[in-house]
């Protein structure tokens, strides 16, 4: 985009040294869609016969413009497609495919237009298929609207975007899983838990928040991130609560009255905090989907450790000083740890975790980003990336959270 946005100004600035030089006729001066006729963008009728498309059985549908965009001048310009539900294209029935060309002849591919039409009638999970799509659409096709998009390459914003007129198509879905969310962990977080401060917000998480870790063998929703979560640590006698998500108050589980002791606020009232009346070693797993959290003592042996380290290919397989991990819990016994880390490349050797400085007592599992790593295990493989890295060492859990931009 850098590039995009010099080659711009450049242009910009050309356009105005020359209007200062003169004011030929002949000056480039851009032609805005606004200023256009209806013909300025036409998209011709695809040529795809009487017969619905069967998206799962084909793999790609022909758009072509009658002509490309006039700009006034000669433009490099972007093709892309967009497929709505409703002929005028409102925005909440409408997608954006994802592939982009340079050429007035443009390929919609049928997958991606499959992924769409699951977004726009919200069909996340495969069990959902038949009630959201009837019959006949399922069997006969359903109808929907196609129409091509452009841009100059090198336009500064976005005043040269224009779409063609719509077409109209018969296509046969099939499900197709559009959306692919990571587990959703949810934080614990008060008085007793790592840094004790209540500190409630995204920059406190592994620093006064802590995350439940995946479960071994659970699958998790790839439209919410919902599913089964566990936490296992040492609680003193306090009080805590677990959030939804770091920095809100309103949505979590919190002490309450019914069975249990726990329930779920959803926005309202505060029904109080989580009571530890006997500090010990606990395993807390939480349904973020049905909203419930079991409390249940831990009676393994445990053991502590001074310092963790993630030794690997990254370091020269250094256990002793390695990507050390910091301690996330400061007000009590502390089995959680937490370092940023980036990967320059994937790597299937990847990385362990060691425990004080040496290879006697480590963790590996050939999986990423979440798994549970086990006494001398294998390897934990690695993809390209920044990632926030969490490790239990009571239960050997490990989370590689893939940092985002905000």
């Amino acid at each position: 985009m850098k590039k995009l946005s010099i080659l711009a100004a450049l242009f910009v600035s050309f356009l105005a040294f020359t209007s200062c030089e003169s004011d030929r006729d002949d000056n480039p001066k851009v032609q805005l869609p606004s200023q256009q006729g209806a013909a300025f963008f036409e998209m011709n009728n695809p040529v795809v016969g009487s017969q619905a498309i069967d998206l799962k059985q084909s793999e790609s549908i022909e758009l072509k413009a009658h002509a490309a965009p006039n700009y006034g001048f000669p433009a490099e310009i972007i093709y892309g497609a967009q497929v709505s539900l409703s002929q005028d294209f409102a925005a909440d029935k409408t997608q954006t495919l994802t592939t982009t060309g340079s050429s007035t002849v443009y390929q919609a591919m049928t997958a991606e237009i499959d992924k769409a039409l699951m977004l726009l009638r919200q069909c996340y999970v495969e069990e959902d298929f038949n009630t959201l799509f009837s019959a006949d659409e399922r069997t006969n096709g359903m109808d929907i609207f196609v129409r091509l998009t452009a841009i100059m390459a090198y336009s500064a914003d976005s005043s040269s975007f224009v779409v063609s007129n719509a077409k109209s198509l018969k296509v046969i879905p099939y499900f197709v899983e559009a959306l692919n969310t990571p587990p959703h962990c949810w934080y614990l977080v008060g008085g007793i838990i790592a840094d004790g401060t209540w500190g409630n917000s995204k920059s406190g998480i592994g620093v006064s928040l802590i995350p439940f870790y995946t479960k071994k063998g659970e699958t998790y929703s790839k439209a919410t991130g919902d599913g089964v979560f566990e936490y296992t640590g040492y609680f003193a006698a306090g009080e805590f609560k677990i959030v939804e998500n770091a920095g809100d108050w309103d949505h979590g589980m919190c002490g309450g009255t019914e069975a249990g002791g726990q329930v779920y606020r959803n926005g309202g009232d505060d029904p109080g905090n989580i009571k530890v009346e006997n500090a010990g070693y606990y395993t807390l797993t939480l349904d973020t989907k049905a909203h419930t959290l079991q409390i249940a003592p831990y009676t393994e042996v445990v053991a502590t450790y001074s310092s963790i380290t993630m030794p690997g290919d990254i370091n020269s397989w250094d256990q002793a000083n390695g990507n050390p991990l910091t301690p996330i819990t400061t007000v009590a016994e502390n089995h959680d740890w937490v370092a940023d880390v980036t990967f320059d490349d994937d790597f299937t050797d990847g990385v362990k975790f060691a425990a004080d400085g040496s290879w006697t007592v480590n963790w590996g599992a050939a999986e990423f980003p979440w798994g549970v790593g086990v006494g001398n295990g294998p390897n934990i493989p690695y993809k390209k990336g920044a990632y926030k890295v969490f490790f239990n060492d009571i239960t050997g859990q490990y989370m590689f959270v893939e940092k985002t931009e905000e």
